[in-house]
């Protein structure tokens, strides 16, 4: 009985140990937890401000002009290759015999009117001017003229030289010109020798006053003269010639060999004076280089070359 006493108290005492441990590690364990750390964010308070009214403020005092009222007129895209220009020529019906018919100074040549056009004005960017009513753009302008003797009929090269010297006075000085009268032969100023004029104030006023030195002479041979502009140091953008005379038979065959030599566009516009005897030569040159052929008539006595 007493050994089975003892017994009973052991097993008591290893239970109340186990018991006991048990609670002590329980509390060692909550004193040892951390604390709880709350990761939601506070919660935050949006007040949204009224925004004030908006104020349209307008002005009573601007009044708009109605589109439809404005007059609206014709379109027109035509350009005018001489911009210096605005002047024109008007044929007066009582003017006496021998007084050349011109278009408006600045215009394309185009059909009806004082002569007969073929073709657009052209040329390549940069200053513009027009001869005989034929405009050309570009950079450097060539004139070929004739001085035959047929030129003196009806003041035919009063005219015509007239007209040059506008023609020259209206390019843009930034632009180059050269001049070269022909007959027999070839008739040039001295101080072009060296080449191209630049279109100064100085250089016009100097070929103004060779060319009321020039009187009509010889034949209408230009060959010289077409010679002398495509050797220049730089080719021509634009060449105006004019002859009131049949040119020979060859003169094309040869301008054609020239511009394909230089393997460049030249916008070659020909103009004839009085006689038609030599229009076709000068219509297929025109044609041929993209230029204008214009032919002017002469009023009262008819005159050709001889």
């Amino acid at each position: 009985m007493v050994r089975e006493r003892w017994m009973h108290l052991l097993l008591l005492g290893f239970a109340l140990s186990i018991v006991l441990h048990v609670v002590i590690m329980l509390r060692l364990w909550w004193i040892k937890l951390p604390e709880r750390v709350d990761d939601d964010p506070a919660p935050i308070d949006l007040v949204l401000a009224e925004l004030p009214p908006t104020v349209e403020v307008v002005n009573d005092e601007i009044e708009l002009p109605d589109p439809s009222s404005a007059p609206i007129g014709p379109v027109t895209t035509d350009l005018d290759p001489n911009p210096m220009s605005s002047s024109s020529t008007e044929t007066d019906p009582n003017l006496p015999p021998g007084t050349i018919e011109t278009p408006g100074i600045g215009a394309i040549a185009g059909s009806g009117g004082a002569g007969t056009g073929i073709g657009i004005g052209s040329g390549r960017g940069g200053g513009g001017t027009s001869f005989f009513g034929v405009g050309g753009r570009g950079t450097r302008f060539a004139y070929i003229v004739d001085v035959s003797g047929s030129m003196e009929q009806e003041n035919r090269i009063v005219t015509a030289l007239a007209e040059l010297k506008r023609s020259i006075s209206a390019l843009p000085d930034f632009t180059q010109f050269y001049v070269v009268l022909f007959s027999s032969n070839a008739i040039r100023p001295d101080f072009e020798m060296d080449g191209w004029l630049k279109a100064t104030r100085g250089n016009k006023n100097r070929m103004g006053q060779w060319l009321d030195t020039q009187t009509s002479r010889g034949g209408t041979l230009p060959l010289e003269a077409f010679d002398i502009v495509f050797k220049l140091p730089q080719p021509p953008d634009v060449i105006f010639f004019l002859t009131d005379g049949e040119i020979p038979g060859e003169t094309n065959y040869h301008v054609d060999n020239y511009t394909a030599n230089l393997k460049r566009e030249i916008i070659i516009n020909t103009i004839g004076f009085s006689s038609e005897a030599g229009k076709a030569p000068l219509e297929e040159m025109a044609r041929k280089h993209r230029g204008v052929f214009r032919f002017v008539p002469t009023r009262g006595m008819g005159g050709g070359a001889p």
